[in-house]
């Protein structure tokens, strides 16, 4: 797996975008006796796109770098 396309919604509008994962593992979690995967995603959005506009008149940057860490257990 090097990316995941999942839609993501902010103030009420949903678009689709492209997570890249950085790094992604599987391993053992002893405590809860199951499987655990998790890594570092990571994508730009354009904030404009979901109507966040403040600041663009003053020349602040449109696009969003996201960094998200996720960890999820095996069911």
């Amino acid at each position: 797996m090097s990316e995941v396309t999942c839609n993501l919604s902010l103030l009420g509008k949903t678009l689709p975008v492209t997570l890249k994962a950085r790094q992604f593992n599987c391993y053992a979690r002893l405590m809860l006796k199951r499987e655990v995967c998790g890594g570092d995603f990571e994508t730009t959005i354009d904030r404009t796109a979901f109507g966040m506009n403040y600041g663009i008149d003053w020349g602040f940057p449109k696009n969003v770098r996201l960094v998200i860490q996720i960890e999820a257990v095996k069911q």
